[in-house]
């Protein structure tokens, strides 16, 4: 029979019932956490006769009682408020019992290649706590692909956890975590691996989360961050914009309307580079005036230009609130935004990151901009004629652009866009990495289609519920640890990883915005009573009162 060989320090010895699926063990005190990975050395059937082999584990559970310290005892401590060391009972028995589950087993010798167990788990053996290096070796494997490292294992700090780089960018990666949970510090750290290897971003960010990435650029020293505001233009190919908008933002268009509205629309002549939204409707209302009392429904043309009226109000209102918001922060050179159809070589670099600040415009707007983006991004590489290379699109709140059924997708234009990049963007070079707050709130569909999850601390049950049923890996063990993490921790399982682990994201604090961080709400108010436009409020208030008081006498 072959000699067993132990991989790391005893720590326990398994006990109970075993399975090839996992096993429980008894813990020796402080040696091990949850979270840790130990080992178990035995043998398993093979056809020479039993193999010695190295099973692996990863510890879901941990249980502590005294066994004598019965419950009985305990009441009376309680209700005479007697301290346990006045009494003959024991203070030094505690057990510890932990529950491991598989991960699988690797020959002697050979700690890269992880094989399914087929055989339960030896009662009695011994449990170690492997090596760093022993460990870190079986999460990389021994395949030679590039990797972006995100932190360590959540009970160790010498082992690196890190991410096969081709499983993100083109099987689709999902960030999920309630407000403080991690998910913006996790997707930092990957964009900055990302740009490293000098590969392309578009991030969607509708509150200015990234844009820290610009003001620390000299933390990358081998990225270009670009700032872009949206600025919407209707082409030959996109006169159906308008129109779309009006169904959205109005009761929408009778189909006399809407034959009045593409009659006059199609008239107009577009500039080769694209027309303004205000331009076009200009031109359009213009069409539709001569013919306004003349056509035999007469409210109809009205209705029609009450209708683009409107949308071009709702337009512009939305484009100022951009402005402004971009006026705040004098320091960042945004540009507006390239049209991704005619231009994509702009949107899409080696080294690039594009930022497109989303701040100002409502929800369908932002959709509507978002699946501009995207649908043109990847027809130009499905077009097959290798424009731009190939790239990971960052959508931040992805819950207001891919919502659940419940939640109003036929009022989300990027529904359809997002789900047609995730089904048959791996094809031709499009990925997506998804982040959102509030998973329940998703479009269960295209959030399956995510090989790799990043899931950080979740509290709200409907949020955790979701997430069991959507990650078909994630065992009931871990998903009970989701409302016990603290910032930057979570668990990491798809095709990214060899198996679910408990991390801890790396926090890159050389790339937080000095500007954009929690704002001090307080201080805001004390600076605002010294200021001029406060000054103004109390002499139009002191004014009005002195009016109510004439008008009284």
């Amino acid at each position: 029979m072959a000699a067993r060989q132990s991989l790391g320090r005893h720590i326990g010895t398994v006990v109970g019932n075993t399975s090839p699926q996992e096993f429980t063990f008894f813990l020796r005190q402080f040696e091990a956490k949850l979270g840790d990975i130990v080992t178990v050395s035995m043998e398993v059937p093979a056809s020479e006769g039993p193999a010695p082999v190295i099973v692996w584990g990863r510890v879901v559970n941990l249980e502590r009682f005294n066994p004598f310290l019965p419950l009985e005892a305990g009441q009376e401590l309680a209700d005479e408020g007697l301290e346990l060391v006045h009494t003959v009972l024991s203070t030094t028995r505690d057990q510890v019992q932990a529950r491991a589950l598989v991960l699988g087993y690797t020959r002697p010798g050979n700690l890269q290649t992880l094989m399914p167990l087929n055989y339960p788990v030896t009662p009695g053996a011994e449990v170690c706590l492997p090596p760093a290096d022993s460990v870190q070796a079986l999460l990389t494997g021994d395949e030679q692909v590039n990797r972006l490292r995100i932190g360590t294992l959540l009970g160790r700090k010498d082992v690196e956890v890190s991410l096969k780089t081709n499983a993100v960018v083109a099987r689709h990666m999902a960030i999920l975590a309630m407000t403080g949970g991690g998910k913006t510090v996790a997707a930092r750290r990957i964009i900055r691996e990302l740009l490293k290897l000098r590969y392309p971003l578009v991030i969607l960010d509708p509150h200015g989360d990234y844009l820290g990435l610009w003001e620390n650029r000299a933390a990358l020293p081998t990225a270009d961050i670009k700032l872009f505001y949206p600025h919407i233009k209707v082409r030959d190919e996109s006169r159906d914009l308008i129109g779309y908008l009006v169904r959205q933002l109005t009761q929408g268009f009778t189909d006399p309307q809407r034959e009045k509205y593409e009659e006059a629309a199609n008239k107009v002549n577009l500039s080769e580079d694209g027309t303004d939204v205000g331009s076009f409707i200009d031109a359009v209302l213009a069409e539709l005036e001569p013919i306004k009392s003349s056509t035999r429904h007469p409210g109809t043309v009205p209705a029609v230009m009450r209708g683009l009226r409107f949308v071009k109000k709702q337009i512009e209102a939305m484009e100022l609130s951009n402005k402004r918001l971009r006026q705040r922060l004098p320091q960042f050179p945004f540009e507006e935004m390239p049209d991704p159809a005619l231009e994509p070589e702009k949107f899409v670099r080696p080294g690039q990151a594009s930022i497109v600040y989303l701040g100002g415009y409502d929800h369908l707007t932002q959709s509507t901009i978002v699946a501009l983006v995207l649908k043109n991004l990847f027809e130009v590489r499905a077009s097959l004629k290798n424009r731009i290379p190939p790239l990971l699109a960052v959508i931040e709140e992805a819950h207001n652009f891919i919502p659940s059924k419940g939640e109003g997708q036929a009022e989300t234009p990027s529904v359809e866009v997002i789900r047609k990049v995730i089904t048959e963007g791996r094809k031709f070079g499009v990925g997506l990495l998804l982040i959102s707050q509030r998973p329940s709130r998703l479009d269960e569909t295209t959030l399956s289609q995510c090989n790799t999850f990043l899931i950080f601390r979740l509290v709200n049950p409907r949020d955790q519920q979701f997430v069991e049923r959507v990650m078909e890996n994630l065992s009931k063990a871990d998903a009970n640890l989701l409302p016990s993490f603290g910032p930057g921790q979570g668990i990491v399982s798809g095709q990214a990883v060899r198996f679910p682990l408990v991390v801890q994201v790396e926090y890159d604090r050389d790339l937080v915005s000095s500007t954009i961080a929690d704002e001090d709400f307080v201080a805001q108010v004390s600076k605002w009573e010294n200021s001029p436009e406060a000054q103004t409020v109390r002499q139009s208030r002191a004014f009005e009162e002195q009016l109510e008081a004439a008008e009284g006498r």
